[in-house]
């Protein structure tokens, strides 16, 4: 069962969240601090919570929106609100089961929703069934005639078949039973013990420094979730607090090195920050009061009693020392933490939903990367994970589509969804950086990188190679595919990018526009060597004129057109002077415009290129001749 969707209502900032569609693997909530995050992990929690030590039930008193309380409790509103709505779409191995216990044709849909309220603990599970079909596997099952019993068009009248004998049969049996049936709650009671669990983690379910072993052996329900992750880091060692009290000192040594040994290999497989550590246990005895009596002489004695607690150390070799878990770096208890609690999951099959809010936040990027790597490898295959961030570095960008943006709206509350080109600059900062980290890592990878200012500059190269490759019948006439096209930002960011990457072994080539006042950090980069001046392409060595950007290079009156279906403006070029066109249609529209979005439609609209003269294709054949040239020879 695979959770899809989900509504979250009246909950905390959440008015209404609007429906989002869940990734079957791995989903990011990405949005900035108290956008709401946090309060849809908690709603979705309680859709069906393991016992780790959070609420587990909506509290209106805690949790409706105040803003709305004291109205709603008095019209008596509130019960009837459900704050979370999950929908779950049924996978093979649940159609099988509840094709086994209830019939094949018993389910209309694989579609099952389930909803939490105000006023009811139990989740409502909602399903729609098919009871003649049912009524018809159930008489197939007993071994009972269906054609002369099954053949009824309702319910009512197959059960009033099957009864009519009036000596006890088996179809008369069969009926009895079948007519003091709710064969809605039948199955809605089969598929909710289906229903996934959800599992949630913050930093509160860090541990701790000493851990009372006797605790641990009391009901979970009672635990805190510090000490819920406490008894998940026994049970991944394979050990319990029972083996660590034996009165026998190698069996408890025994135990622990056991344990220790296990968590330091499950460690250390995804803690890249330091290989030099190691995890040791060990049990102290601590006196504690348990009862006073009165002696004879009418003094009250104190009686005292020994109570274990488990002590996590960490032995670093390069220093030779070891330390208590708690006075490592904030970062690494997180994540010892994080691989206690969830290792226990990653052996665990049974599908779980698993809620990290704001995972690894006190980690290195590094360090978050592998935290990325455990939850992909351990946890995605076999339980749905969804975690909350504003971190780049808990963003995959090669899984951009597993993000959903997450906003506090004025007026509207959090708003939830996967359309993330609609969100705020601010919310999608860690997206964008998230892209940034990784074309950088790609200028480390590629040899030979073409820089130019801006996206439409890449787009126009794409589509004017491929132009120029299918008009002169010429398939190396285009960009030499060897070029990593990179958008610098600008033409004032370039001088940043060559003197980053010098000393690289990058082959770098500049593709620039050409003002009348220049740029002066670029020619100093020139005049300190760190890029050779042919290898600045200029576009004014196409047009023949003083200024150019790439625009240019098209025919003017095909780039007016462009512009007018793009629904800039409507131009004409007698209303231009001889300089850049750019800059003449923002002095006659009066105002900047998104250079990108004419580009954009050139893209998806390739027809428009077949109407090119064929002076546009030859300058730009000798656009990319000129940066070919600044290749090796292979």
């Amino acid at each position: 069962m695979r959770l899809t969707s989900v509504e979250i209502h009246r909950f905390k900032s959440v008015d209404d969240s609007g429906s989002f569609e869940l990734e079957p693997d791995v989903t990011a909530l990405v949005g900035k601090n108290e956008s709401g995050k946090t309060a849809a992990l908690q709603a979705l929690y309680r859709v069906n919570p393991v016992d780790s030590g959070y609420p587990k039930s909506f509290d209106a008193l805690r949790d409706y929106p105040r803003g709305d309380y004291n109205e709603d409790e008095a019209d008596g509103n509130i019960a009837k609100v459900s704050p979370v709505t999950a929908t779950f779409s049924l996978d093979e191995q649940d159609e099988d089961v509840v094709a086994k216990q209830f019939g094949a044709k018993t389910l209309k849909s694989n579609v099952i929703t389930v909803s939490r309220r105000y006023d009811k603990e139990p989740m409502i599970l909602s399903v729609e069934i098919d009871e003649l079909a049912m009524v018809r596997h159930f008489i197939s099952a007993a071994g009972i005639d269906e054609k002369k019993y099954g053949t009824g068009t309702s319910v009512a009248t197959i059960l009033e078949r099957l009864q009519e004998d009036s000596e006890v049969t088996p179809a008369a049996e069969l009926g009895n039973r079948l007519e003091s049936m709710d064969f809605n709650a039948e199955v809605h009671t089969f598929l909710a013990q289906r229903v996934p669990k959800f599992v949630y983690f913050d930093e509160w379910g860090t541990i701790g420094d000493d851990i009372p072993l006797n605790r641990l052996l009391e009901d979970e329900e009672e635990l805190s979730p510090s000490e819920r992750t406490a008894l998940s880091l026994l049970r991944v060692a394979k050990a319990d607090a029972g083996r660590f009290t034996e009165e026998n000192y190698t069996r408890r040594k025994a135990s622990m090195e056991g344990a220790a040994n296990s968590l330091t290999r499950k460690l250390f497989k995804y803690w890249s920050q330091n290989k030099d550590l190691r995890v040791n246990l060990d049990v102290d005895m601590r006196r504690v009061e348990v009862e006073s009596i009165t002696n004879n002489q009418g003094r009250q004695i104190a009686q005292f009693d020994f109570d274990p607690y488990l002590k996590i150390g960490v032995f670093n070799n390069r220093h030779q020392v070891t330390l208590d878990i708690g006075q490592r770096s904030r970062g690494f208890l997180w994540f010892f933490s994080f691989l206690a609690a969830f290792s226990e999951y990653a052996r665990d099959k049974s599908p779980k939903i698993i809620l990290l809010d704001e995972p690894g936040l006190s980690l290195h990027a590094t360090a978050q990367a592998d935290l990325l790597r455990y939850i992909e490898e351990e946890l995605a295959p076999h339980h749905q994970v969804i975690y909350a961030t504003h971190s780049p570095f808990m963003i995959d960008p090669s899984h951009i589509e597993r993000c959903r943006t997450v906003e506090d709206q004025e007026e509207e509350g959090t708003k939830i969804t996967a359309d993330v080109l609609r969100a705020g600059q601010e919310t999608m900062f860690p997206l964008l950086a998230a892209i940034g980290v990784d074309l950088a890592q790609t200028l480390l990878i590629g040899p030979h990188q073409l820089l130019v200012e801006g996206p439409s500059d890449l787009l126009y190269l794409t589509i004017m190679s491929e132009a120029v490759k299918t008009r002169t019948e010429n398939t190396e006439a285009g960009l030499d595919p060897r070029w990593s096209v990179v958008p610098a930002g600008g033409i004032e960011k370039m001088p940043a990018f060559i003197s980053l990457f010098t000393g690289s072994n990058l082959n770098i080539a500049a593709m620039i526009d050409v003002a009348a006042k220049g740029n002066q950090r670029l020619d100093e980069i020139i005049a300190k060597g760190l890029i050779d001046h042919a290898s600045i392409v200029r576009l004014t060595e196409f047009t023949g004129t003083r200024e150019a950007d790439i625009e240019d290079l098209f025919d003017r009156s095909w780039y007016l057109r462009l512009l007018e279906e793009s629904g800039i403006g409507t131009f004409t070029p007698d209303k231009l002077n001889s300089g850049r066109i750019m800059v003449q249609v923002e002095r006659i529209l009066g105002k900047k415009f998104d250079h990108y979005h004419p580009a954009s439609l050139l893209s998806r609209n390739p027809a428009l290129v077949d109407k090119l003269p064929d002076e546009d294709i030859a300058r730009f054949a000798d656009l990319f001749a000129r940066i070919n040239r600044l290749l090796p020879a292979e």
